[in-house]
């Protein structure tokens, strides 16, 4: 049986009070201050993020405001859709308001913030945590925007100044951030290679799986839940399902052969998976059951399925071109090949690791161009591709951020293998991990709160 939903989430822990601030007028999330998702901005939300402001008898030895507001800064500006401004700019305007409840909007706006951040914390006795209230507020138009307040333990502090942040990106987009959001990817040790997951700006690295051997290709569960992957444990490479903290954990096939290349369903009833009881790789879909079906039906190799976001097609990569090289194909997600199937890669002789984009207008792929190997996407709309990755190394391995605006991949440099983050339309990237043996990211899900 495959998992139930939980309703409860990710986040068990976290003790989440919202609280409902008086507004100037109705409407928080009106449509003047919202960016039109269809078209990029050019500039970035100027944000002021004044200092945060211990309240109470309890003193913060520890210094949580400074740290929380350092996590807050990096969360807006890793985002890219703001601009934190430089605190010297604002300071005298800081403390002036510092002891009052009022903003000076017009002051504000001078200064060049379009948006301003004010946060009050305190420090519960005995060690029981802490309370953070935030405040935003809109210095052009003029008004408040958002409150907020989060009572959780020490532990959870960048949990909860990630969920703000992700916050205040929905107040600008309508669309939740990626601060809340991990990466689980793969990472080669003496033994194998084992699972582990990382916070979206790059902290929070912890290890999932202690298998001691080879696991290959983990992908999310839609509810965020669950890693599927395969792993060589049992000295066949199994279907292994696991949660997020390592604690539980269950085969879900097993077969002689390869169970691999798994890819949930959107409605988390199937799986798509590549089996080699046919003496060749196919693609099969794994029911809630566990009954299995054909998708593929070909001599030559099929492998590396991705689902399109409402679940009716199935990207894959197949050599069935005649050409002794991987392509890219499109088929029925119940039909499968027997229906029929759509080539989109050209220009390369070798393409491999499709992955579906959340809004299931593109699918990023790994393609080589001349000695290397390079990330392309190929757009549905206007059946075209481009080399969205550039400069020295080779990147392979593609995932999406769960609102489609970025990527994630393996680099290759000099024997090394780490990961990046690229916004989509940008050749900017940012790296994520430093050991050097990074392989296989897969960018979660929306975690349920």
């Amino acid at each position: 049986m495959f998992p139930k939903t939980s309703k409860s989430g990710f986040y068990l822990s976290l003790i989440l009070t919202v609280l409902v601030l008086l507004q100037t007028r109705a409407g928080l999330a009106a449509p003047q201050i919202r960016i039109d998702l269809e078209r990029e901005t050019r500039k970035k939300v100027a944000v002021a993020i004044t200092d945060f402001v211990v309240k109470g008898p309890g003193a913060d030895v520890l210094g949580l405001g400074k740290e929380a507001k350092k996590i807050l800064k990096k969360d807006l500006m890793l985002s890219e859709w703001f601009s934190p401004l430089q605190e010297q700019v604002f300071e005298e305007l800081e403390k002036m308001e510092r002891s009052g409840s009022k903003v000076d909007y017009r002051s504000w706006h001078q200064v060049g913030a379009q948006w301003l951040i004010k946060t009050e914390y305190s420090v519960l006795a005995k060690g029981k945590g802490q309370v953070f209230t935030f405040r935003l507020y809109d210095a052009v138009n003029k008004r408040f925007l958002l409150g907020k307040r989060y009572n959780a333990s020490r532990d959870l502090l960048r949990k909860i100044i990630h969920r703000f942040a992700d916050e205040v990106v929905m107040q600008l987009t309508g669309k939740r951030g990626l601060a809340e959001t991990q990466v689980a990817f793969l990472n080669q040790e003496n033994a194998g290679k084992e699972i582990y997951l990382v916070d979206f700006d790059g902290h929070n690295l912890r290890r999932v799986t202690r298998d001691h051997t080879v696991n290959l290709s983990p992908a999310w569960s839609p509810d965020a839940n669950w890693i599927v992957y395969t792993s060589y444990a049992a000295h066949n490479p199994d279907l292994i399902m696991i949660d997020t903290t390592g604690e539980k954990r269950q085969t879900l096939h097993r077969l002689p052969g390869l169970n691999a290349a798994p890819a949930w369903s959107p409605d988390m009833q199937r799986i798509a998976l590549v089996l080699s009881r046919d003496q060749n790789s196919e693609v099969y879909i794994l029911n809630r059951d566990r009954q299995l079906e054909r998708l593929t039906h070909h001599f030559n190799i099929d492998t590396s399925p991705t689902w399109s976001p409402d679940g009716k097609k199935i990207a894959f990569t197949s050599d069935r071109s005649g050409t002794g090289a991987p392509q890219i194909y499109i088929m029925d997600s119940v039909k499968g090949d027997q229906s029929k199937v759509t080539r989109i890669s050209f220009g390369s002789g070798y393409n491999d690791n499709p992955a579906w984009s959340p809004n299931g207008d593109q699918i990023a792929y790994t393609s080589r161009v001349g000695k290397r190997f390079q990330i392309r996407i190929y757009d549905l709309n206007t059946h075209q591709s481009q080399v969205v990755t550039k400069g020295s190394g080779s990147c392979e391995q593609p995932s999406w951020s769960p609102d489609g605006r970025f990527i994630i991949y393996r680099k290759r440099e000099n024997d090394r293998y780490n990961l990046f983050i690229q916004k989509v339309g940008s050749g900017r990237a940012r790296q994520l991990t430093f050991s050097g043996k990074g392989h296989s990211p897969a960018w979660s899900p929306y975690f349920k709160h």
